[in-house]
């Protein structure tokens, strides 16, 4: 028997204190209730599990997040039109890539992961 522990270490980052009091959360939360700030999280720390700076979003990730959730996709789509539409992730990449990500997600992740090879045509973040 192997007495050895097989814990795997995740990398974590950090949330802030004062995120409910942040007016895109708080706007969030009025537009899609208490679920749509969960779900907001759910898909951020699904990006940093993958070691990503992005999720790409489209109808296989709309039904395995709603799967999760036991949710319907329409459902999650909904909460993820809302936090792109009060600015939790960026509509012109989401628009033009199908992607959720936002500069503060991009940040979080060169802080997580030391890493600032962040495409141009993805990058939110000011020089």
């Amino acid at each position: 028997m192997n007495t050895k522990s097989s814990k795997i270490h995740h990398k974590s980052y950090d949330v802030s204190t004062s995120q409910f009091s942040e007016i895109k959360v708080r706007k969030l939360t009025r537009l899609c209730g208490f679920s749509g700030y969960s779900i907001y999280r759910y898909l951020v720390n699904e990006t940093f599990c993958k070691g990503a700076f992005l999720l790409l979003w489209n109808k296989k990730t709309a039904q395995d997040v709603a799967a999760y959730w036991n949710a319907t996709p329409d459902e999650i789509t909904k909460i993820v039109n809302g936090c792109i539409q009060v600015g939790l992730f960026n509509d012109e990449l989401y628009q033009n890539h199908g992607v959720l990500t936002s500069a503060d997600i991009q940040q979080d992740y060169i802080r997580c992961f030391g890493m600032a090879a962040i495409p141009k045509e993805f990058e939110l973040l000011s020089s």
